[in-house]
């Protein structure tokens, strides 16, 4: 009897240990193969976030540089197109600026445009404004109308134009303005045209 006892009780131990070795044995750990499927998934999706953001940064700063520039050129027109167009007097247009070399008869442009670098105004409290686009600014009586520090201009012209001795000119001002010391990036280079035509009412 407790031979019997002994032995179911031998029995039962073995059984124990036998299921404890299966337990054992069926918890597995993740294979190598699978590690790296895992890590390549994580990097691929972290590749993707990361050039989402890119993108979305470089954009905006285009977008900021773009804007920057555009409002620059248009205060710019807005500024000499008032000046022009209310003026009391249209005093000629120049190519070098020397004291006798503005004209004010621009019949023969009608033919032959002539790309000026000033021109001369004459305001109704008798001040004499000139407007010059010379090197890489544009200036009035000789003070820069923009930021020369983080903006540049570029092919700079003064047109006029008229029909006949009595009709009215035509000033047309066009220049190129650029975002300077922009870097490499191309989010931060940026060049936009203006142009312009403006009419004085009392020339």
């Amino acid at each position: 009897m407790i031979t019997m006892i002994k032995d179911k009780g031998l029995m039962i131990k073995e059984l124990i240990e036998n299921c404890k070795l299966k337990i054992v044995n069926c918890q597995k750990g993740y294979t190598l193969v699978e590690l790296l499927a895992v890590l390549i998934i994580l990097v691929s999706v972290g590749v993707v976030i990361t050039a989402i953001l890119v993108t979305s940064l470089r954009g905006g700063n285009k977008s900021n540089t773009t804007n920057d520039v555009r409002q620059n050129g248009n205060h710019i027109l807005s500024q000499m197109s008032k000046m022009i167009a209310y003026s009391k007097s249209f005093d000629g247009v120049s190519i070098d600026g020397t004291q006798n070399s503005y004209v004010k008869d621009c019949t023969a442009a009608q033919m032959s445009p002539t790309a000026y670098k000033y021109i001369k105004i004459t305001s109704f409290d008798s001040g004499i404004t000139t407007f010059s686009c010379t090197g890489a600014t544009i200036a009035s009586n000789g003070a820069d109308l923009i930021d020369t520090n983080t903006l540049s201009v570029s092919s700079c012209n003064f047109y006029c134009s008229q029909t006949n001795n009595i009709s009215p000119v035509s000033i047309n001002v066009t220049f190129t303005l650029s975002k300077k010391n922009s870097g490499f990036f191309v989010e931060s280079q940026t060049t936009i045209p203006f142009d312009t035509t403006i009419t004085p009412r009392n020339n």
